[in-house]
């Protein structure tokens, strides 16, 4: 089921003022999950809601930084029909270069130079999985918060008790399915480790990020999005 008010808040520990970062997930949607576009990670703030986005569309995963103007779309990463398997998505970016790269299984699947050169990504945002937040965000607001569903994430912000807060989701965005092993890396990830990353053994969790640690950082889920063992 799609709803805006199925989403994970993402609360790191240390701020999201990033001139590169690797961000890397394990998904399963549901049947049918991929074909419309759909938000897996997100983060953005009151100025630029899009600042990073993971997220798929007609079959194709997406990666922008900076918005949309800056886009990677891995074409075909999502099999047509059949039963649904689970999937490892990883988006890096080097602002010194621009270089924006998207991977799947541990292979690289697009790549784009020029991708928000000289960008240094703005604390203060929300950071969700498997929602996007297109309306107002914290700061003036006193709270923040942030989306996903599904199995399991989280989102910047201190609380999703603001007044219009849920204003800011499209349920036609909303994630259906099953996440784990989310990650967030303050440098670009080497080509061994993006395939070590995506290793099915134990769906790659033993490895960790050090602005954003799956089982470490603490991860919020907000209207029944569950975490399951």
């Amino acid at each position: 089921m799609r709803s805006r008010r199925i989403y994970v808040a993402v609360l790191p520990d240390v701020p999201l003022s990033l001139t590169a970062f690797t961000a890397c997930l394990w998904v399963k949607p549901a049947a049918g999950a991929g074909a419309n576009r759909t938000v897996l990670f997100s983060y953005g703030t009151r100025r630029n809601p899009y600042e990073i986005q993971l997220l798929f569309s007609a079959g194709s995963a997406l990666f922008t930084v900076g918005g949309e103007a800056h886009l990677v779309e891995g074409r075909g990463v999502l099999r047509a029909g059949g039963v649904p398997e689970w999937l490892h998505l990883c988006g890096a970016w080097n602002s010194q270069q621009g270089h924006a790269s998207l991977w799947a299984d541990g292979r690289k699947v697009a790549s784009a130079p020029g991708v928000a050169e000289g960008r240094v990504l703005p604390a203060g945002g929300a950071l969700q999985l498997g929602q996007e937040r297109n309306g107002c965000c914290p700061g003036s607001l006193g709270g923040s918060g942030g989306g996903g569903g599904g199995g399991g994430g989280g989102g910047a912000g201190t609380g999703s008790g603001v007044s219009g807060f849920e204003d800011g989701f499209d349920p036609k965005l909303a994630f259906a399915g099953k996440m784990t092993g989310v990650n967030v890396w303050d440098r670009v990830l080497s080509e061994e480790e993006m395939v070590r990353a995506a290793s099915p053994e134990g769906h790659g969790c033993g490895r960790r990020g050090n602005v954003v640690a799956w089982g470490v950082t603490e991860m919020v889920p907000h209207g029944g999005a569950q975490f399951i063992a």
